[in-house]
């Protein structure tokens, strides 16, 4: 059975393939991971004539761990990601405290597919 590539974008490490020298796609989900992390790493505001893209979880990183600021986080993420992620189904946003930041495991299905994926990245206060 042949597998397709739905989703393609540029690896940014840029490594060039072995025989032809071009800059190596990444496909499916790797692609989407990459999006994700991207998206949730990015402020809203920081992005030039995009104001409105990215995610305002970091607005939460110094208040007080409890049910209410978790809460806060996974809407922000959700959110982010309805909006501007549109190759995947959110299933679940779940942020959990640590020393120096959030961790956040994210379980979503990939769109046009069967697929269901999760991610785990971290968000990390900076002082």
């Amino acid at each position: 059975m042949a597998t397709f590539n739905f989703y393609k974008d540029l690896s940014l490490d840029f490594t060039p393939h072995p025989v032809s020298g071009d800059v190596r796609p990444i496909v499916d989900d790797l692609a989407i991971k990459r999006s994700i992390i991207n998206l949730i790493s990015t402020p809203k505001g920081k992005k030039p004539f995009y104001p409105e893209y990215g995610c305002t979880i970091s607005n939460y990183l110094f208040s007080n761990p409890d049910v209410f600021t978790k809460s806060s986080m996974a809407d922000s993420v959700y959110q982010a990601l309805t909006s501007y992620e549109s190759r995947i189904d959110v299933i679940e946003v779940e942020p959990t405290f640590y020393d120096e930041g959030v961790y956040l495991q994210i379980k979503y299905r990939i769109k046009n597919t069967s697929v269901i994926s999760s991610i785990t990245t971290s968000v990390k206060r900076t002082a």
